[in-house]
């Protein structure tokens, strides 16, 4: 495989990684509502699921922005 087509091909695996995060962490948000916790403990872990989300999603963002970047140079 050619070094573009390798590169093409973890630019489209990254992209679909960072779709599938991004559901997982919408559901798990989604199921939160479902859970018989109190308001407190849902605020709790909403903020462990925003940080864990944040943590998870930036740097394959950061990646994929920054291959943008260098095409366009």
């Amino acid at each position: 495989m050619s070094r573009k087509n390798q590169l093409k091909a973890l630019k489209a695996y990254r992209e679909n990684l960072l779709a599938e995060l991004t559901y997982f962490y919408k559901t798990a948000f989604d199921n939160i509502c479902d859970l018989d916790i109190t308001e407190g403990d849902i605020a709790k872990l909403s903020q462990i699921l925003l940080q864990s989300k944040e943590a998870a999603l930036m740097p394959l963002q950061k990646e994929i922005e920054s291959q943008l970047i260098i095409k366009a140079n």
